[in-house]
């Protein structure tokens, strides 16, 4: 058998072949990675300036957002406190070395606030007044404090009490050598000098009445009242009976069925102004029962963690809130407000009835006014005193 003849030069083409087609296919494989490459780092790119977009939109969005809710927030608050730059005050003042990081100077023999006091469990009751006025633009006695309430609170126990003072108690004005109606006591505030001698005027007035110190004070208008209303969706009340009031309002007819139900601010306006199917003092209940149903939809899932409703809160209150609790004990009084006990109110209308301490009589000028059963005001201090007993 013939042994097979090798040729060098033909294996070595071969060779050569062999290790340029390994080359091309390499060649071929390695540009189709850097390819790949290239085109990954493109699409890394595209992705990189898209998610830049959109967090520079969202961070805009967040600063131009919470830079107008800044901006309405001092403006309101300057406003509803009469002073400058509320929020940036408030903000230093809530924060928690504040004390004594910002207190450079102290003062002293300086005074516990009533917060601090609150804090420190140094104080067994607070006690806020709240006025319910028409408005200052309103033509019919808009400054008269159609609703005169004082909410209290027992911090140790959490437990609330609502205090209702008819418009028509007759008591001496504050200040002033006469006597009138209670309701007119902001108003003379106001002409001495300001809202804020108004609420002081009628903060010692109650206080009179009741026997209570009076902490805090504000007054809130027909137009706050209404839009807080709106801006919660509605509060619920339940009705015992059906409620009508056909003959009071220019603004028509209000007409409620018995059982549960959500009322608009229009609604809710009239439901706690009306008075001339019942009387005063079942107003001043309704007043009551509203004023709780508020707070609940206040505290309530999704109200006030809601931007868009603060700002509208914020919207409506502006020149329509007075009070003269700066920010800061504003923000600790809505803490303490949350953490009240609403399932158990101890709620008190002072009116004609035996219970009710009060009668009614004319003045000099035959207006009728109410007086106190032994024509003073022990025995109401006492039931005021004792409420929560």
């Amino acid at each position: 058998m013939d042994k097979k003849q090798f040729d060098i030069k033909e294996i070595a083409d071969q060779d050569n072949q062999h290790d340029q087609s390994n080359w091309t296919n390499h060649g071929d494989k390695s540009s189709q990675f850097n390819s790949f490459k290239v085109k990954h780092k493109k699409n890394r790119r595209k992705l990189f300036r898209k998610t830049a977009v959109v967090f520079c939109i969202f961070t805009l969005f967040v600063v131009i957002s919470g830079g107008y809710m800044a901006y309405k927030a001092n403006s309101t608050f300057d406003s509803m406190t009469g002073e400058k730059y509320s929020l940036v005050k408030g903000f230093i003042k809530m924060l928690p070395f504040s004390g004594s990081f910002f207190q450079i100077f102290p003062i002293e023999d300086e005074e516990e606030s009533t917060i601090e006091k609150l804090k420190n469990n140094k104080l067994d009751r607070l006690n806020v007044l709240v006025l319910g006025i028409r408005g200052i633009n309103d033509p019919n006695g808009g400054l008269l404090s159609d609703t005169i309430m004082v909410i209290s609170f027992e911090p140790r126990t959490g437990k609330v009490a609502l205090i209702s003072i008819p418009r028509d108690l007759y008591v001496e004005m504050p200040h002033n050598n006469f006597k009138n109606k209670i309701n007119e006591v902001y108003v003379h505030g106001i002409e001495d000098e300001d809202w804020k001698k108004g609420l002081k005027y009628s903060s010692e007035a109650v206080a009179d009445v009741t026997g209570l110190d009076i902490h805090y004070a504000t007054s809130v208008d027909f137009k706050a009242f209404k839009e807080a209303i709106d801006t919660f969706g509605g509060v619920t009340i339940t009705l015992d009976k059906p409620f009508s009031e056909r003959n009071q309002f220019a603004e028509g007819i209000i007409e409620l069925p018995a059982g549960r139900q959500v009322i608009d601010g229009d609604t809710a306006l009239l439901f706690v102004r009306a008075r001339f199917s019942t009387s005063d003092f079942d107003r001043a209940k309704r007043q009551q029962q509203v004023l709780l149903a508020m707070k609940e939809k206040a505290f309530g899932l999704g109200v006030l963690s809601n931007p868009s409703k603060i700002i509208s809160i914020l919207d409506s209150l502006g020149n329509h809130v007075k009070t003269n609790a700066e920010l800061w004990e504003i923000k600790e009084l809505v803490v303490l407000m949350q953490k009240t006990n609403t399932t158990d109110v101890k709620r008190k209308v002072f009116n004609t009835t035996k219970e009710g301490l009060l009668y009614a009589s004319r003045d000099e000028n035959g207006s009728y006014i109410l007086l106190p059963e032994g024509d003073d005001f022990n025995r109401i201090k006492e039931v005021c005193g004792n409420i929560f007993d």
